[in-house]
């Protein structure tokens, strides 16, 4: 059976992926912010010490990312300055930005530093994390 075609392009009539002009807009709701409570271990402590060396106005920005095995990675870098629509916070002596809308999912972590045989690694112990890959750097 060949699928039909209409003057929009080749989406077939029976289905509706939701990407041709007939679908209706999918309304996309923003979870409601949380005030993230955090922690970091002495190991990770040291290292992000290390990583900011004697610069001021640095913070690490903790945020989630879509991707993964398990539906979300988590995105670790270290920024100048702040950035919009975040929490700082000050674990410390090291400050750390979370984005609003990733709040949701990050309160209540551990960031921590764990040693591996190829080199070692930042490792986030994430309470909210209904599925974890085997990689553990992503979830869902």
């Amino acid at each position: 059976m060949t699928p039909q075609v209409d003057e929009r392009g080749p989406c077939p009539r029976s289905m509706d992926c939701g990407t041709c002009e007939s679908a209706p807009a999918t309304p996309v709701e923003a979870p409601e912010p949380v005030n993230v409570q955090l922690t970091i271990t002495d190991k990770a402590r040291a290292m992000l010490g290390d990583a900011f060396g004697d610069t001021e106005g640095q913070s690490l920005l903790v945020g989630v990312l879509s991707g993964g095995c398990s539906g979300y990675m988590y995105d670790l870098q270290i920024i100048e300055g702040s950035e919009p629509d975040c929490q700082t916070l000050d674990i410390e002596g090291i400050h750390v930005q979370v984005p609003n809308a990733s709040s949701h999912l990050l309160d209540g972590i551990e960031i921590d530093y764990v040693d591996r045989l190829m080199g070692g690694g930042f490792r986030i112990n994430n309470p909210n994390a209904g599925s974890t890959c085997g990689c553990g750097e992503s979830f869902g």
